[in-house]
């Protein structure tokens, strides 16, 4: 309640809910109890979903839960490839049933990181973006490989260059729902 009561009150511009896996349905049903969604259908809030996928078919089986509640939304499918699975693209009768369906919705590809990187950064307990910046938890100068700290490194500039390619082109430059698409004047931006 806290997030949603204070958007008109805050200086915030944007407003980020990050939700764990196996929640994004029930969340999606809640704001639309509340007239969240209604909100946004009348352009009073700019929604933006960010879908973080699993390669598993219960995660994808979450594309068609949810995309009830996300016609009004700014839709990203994110597929997030921890290891060297993949979205079923060698089925493409199994890959179409789920991303075909949203005509709408925009793909964007995480690519896989190197596995020893990523478990060096879990190791430090410290954000991807820290961990090239060779800082410790406490912001302090540390010791991580330059190698791997150069396998994050070019992941986040591979991620980062696709999310704005993607999302540029998927909102065109423009707010759904034109001047009135914020809440008082900020993007909601919902990351799930």
């Amino acid at each position: 309640m806290r997030i949603i009561d204070t958007l008109s009150t805050t200086d915030a511009t944007v407003t980020v809910v990050d939700v764990r896996a196996g929640l994004m349905s029930p969340t999606l049903h809640a704001l639309r109890d509340i007239g969240f969604l209604e909100a946004v259908k009348k352009g009073q809030i700019t929604f933006v979903v960010f879908h973080i996928l699993g390669s598993s078919i219960a995660s994808l089986n979450e594309i068609e839960e949810t995309s009830p509640f996300t016609t009004d939304a700014e839709y990203f499918l994110v597929k997030n490839f921890i290891n060297n699975t993949n979205f079923f693209e060698w089925d493409q009768a199994t890959h179409a049933s789920y991303f075909k369906k949203l005509k709408d919705a925009v793909v964007i590809e995480i690519p896989k990181l190197n596995e020893m990187a990523y478990e060096q950064v879990e190791l430090a307990s410290v954000p991807f973006l820290t961990f090239v910046a060779n800082k410790d938890t406490k912001a302090e100068t540390a010791n991580y490989s330059f190698v791997l700290r150069g396998y994050v490194r070019h992941s986040r500039q591979c991620v980062g260059r696709i999310r704005s390619r993607e999302i540029a082109r998927s909102t065109g430059g423009r707010d759904r729902g034109g001047a009135g698409a914020r809440a008082g004047g900020r993007p909601i931006i919902d990351s799930l």
